[in-house]
């Protein structure tokens, strides 16, 4: 049973990357579910909704993950580009007033 309150820790990620192999991230999909569970799920549960929302269409990072929403951005924009010129675009982009950084 997974308890309320589970957090999507190193140890939990270990045991999905033992069953699903090194590919495993916690994605919004996981997050979410280990947030809503309510005690009366299993892990074999979570098993089965890691592979139902496998097919799902990729959602943007939320907010608070700005620079994960940046660089996923600047990447399809720049695909050969450099980690140097990523993270100097990032830098600007930062120095950047908020209400003008969804200009980028």
């Amino acid at each position: 049973m997974i308890p309320v309150g589970q957090r999507c820790s190193q140890v939990v990620r270990g045991w999905f990357i033992e069953q699903l192999g090194p590919s495993f991230r916690f994605d919004k999909a996981m997050r979410d579910f280990f947030a809503r569970t309510d005690g009366t799920q299993t892990l074999a549960d979570a098993l089965d909704h890691w592979h139902a929302t496998r097919n799902m269409q990729q959602q943007e990072p939320d907010a608070q993950f700005e620079y994960n929403r940046f660089t996923r951005s600047w990447h399809k924009q720049h695909p050969n580009g450099s980690r140097q010129e990523l993270l100097a675009a990032w830098r600007e982009y930062r120095n950047r007033p908020i209400d003008e950084r969804g200009r980028a």
